[in-house]
């Protein structure tokens, strides 16, 4: 099925993960509803980007990301991915901090019975702060289901509980300041920090929240191409 192509204009970027051809990475950020702006639109909100050896096959490399956090807990089944927005992986494999391949996914449908439509790893039309939906052909799968493409990519798209581990409360305790931009309330003396370590141990304020994961397994020579070995992958939303 070919989806037509649109200018999309990238809202949210998400941070690089350097990877090597056996999978030793190291991310650098993590974020949830970093602004009221982002908060006010969850389906772009990037939250985290992972790439691991798949626990099954060793020529294959697994990428997820997570977006639209903070779904309370017993209500992932109910959310669904935003229709009006472009998620994308982006590999760059020469080194030069450009995207040379990317995977798209885009959402058709609203609710439970959204269609996800899965292209890539293609060669991207256009780089950098803009992007289209490429003229390719995307194989169409179910939201919460696991499917397979053509070309050996597996793919999940649907609710996961959020896996990353943050005790937000204290963070807010360390840095007031920070507390405003979420909560949307003045916060007293935000220039006065009331503690100077994380708890221990440390409280998850993310535990029972869920997000919604766009999850990939390919073999690692469909990313790596003819250059070192070594990929960067970031993500990014459009709209």
């Amino acid at each position: 099925m070919k989806i037509n192509p649109k200018l999309i204009i990238i809202t949210s970027v998400l941070a690089t993960i350097a990877v090597s051809a056996g999978v030793h990475f190291k991310a650098q950020a993590s974020d949830h509803a970093d602004t009221p702006a982002i908060a006010a639109s969850p389906g772009v909100d990037l939250t985290d980007v992972f790439v691991f050896p798949s626990p099954t096959n060793a020529n294959n490399v697994v990428l997820a990301m997570n977006v639209h956090p903070l779904i309370p807990s017993g209500q992932g089944g109910t959310a669904a991915f935003d229709p009006s927005v472009l998620y994308q992986f982006k590999i760059d494999n020469v080194g030069d901090h450009k995207e040379h391949l990317v995977i798209q996914a885009k959402f058709l449908g609203n609710g439970t019975n959204q269609e996800v439509h899965i292209a890539g790893p293609v060669k991207p039309s256009r780089t950098g702060t803009q992007s289209v939906l490429e003229p390719t052909d995307h194989v169409v799968g179910q939201l919460g289901t696991a499917f397979t493409t053509s070309t050996g990519v597996k793919v999940f798209a649907g609710p996961r509980e959020d896996p990353f581990f943050f005790d937000l409360n204290q963070f807010f305790t360390i840095l007031p300041d920070r507390a405003t931009p979420i909560t949307g309330t003045p916060v007293a003396n935000p220039d006065q920090p009331q503690a100077a370590t994380f708890r221990t141990p440390g409280v998850d304020f993310l535990a029972g929240l869920n997000v919604l994961s766009i999850v990939v397994e390919l073999p690692k020579s469909q990313l790596i191409g003819a250059g070192s070995g070594k990929i960067g992958v970031w993500c990014t939303t459009s709209r």
